[in-house]
């Protein structure tokens, strides 16, 4: 079940008609602090994120993951963050979608 399907409105899970926002490295890193512990107590690992800007949800960071044991190649999993109304940041956990992966996207690192 997704947020969607919950009534708890939610960002869509793909970054459909959205800008990529490179310049937002605090937004990711606040957004990555609420996770990092989760992640480190599960078999999960983050593979690429990406931070965009919606016209009706703000920024969104949306992170794609692996679970190590759980091997599903043509599935992915993501992870998103907004900030809600309120400032708050909120968080939405996709397991085995039927979606795009997150494209690779060039930091000029």
């Amino acid at each position: 079940m997704n947020a969607q399907d919950s009534g708890i409105a939610s960002p869509p899970l793909e970054p459909i008609d959205e800008a990529a926002e490179h310049e937002h490295a605090s937004f990711s890193a606040r957004c990555q602090a609420l996770i990092v512990s989760f992640l480190a107590k599960t078999d999960w690992q983050l593979r690429r994120d990406l931070v965009t800007r919606s016209a009706e949800w703000g920024l969104i960071w949306r992170g794609d993951y692996v679970i190590v044991d759980l091997p599903a190649p043509q599935l992915v999993n993501r992870i998103m963050c907004w900030e809600g109304a309120d400032g708050q940041l909120l968080i939405e956990i996709a397991v085995g979608q039927r979606i795009a992966p997150l494209p690779a996207i060039s930091r000029g690192d």
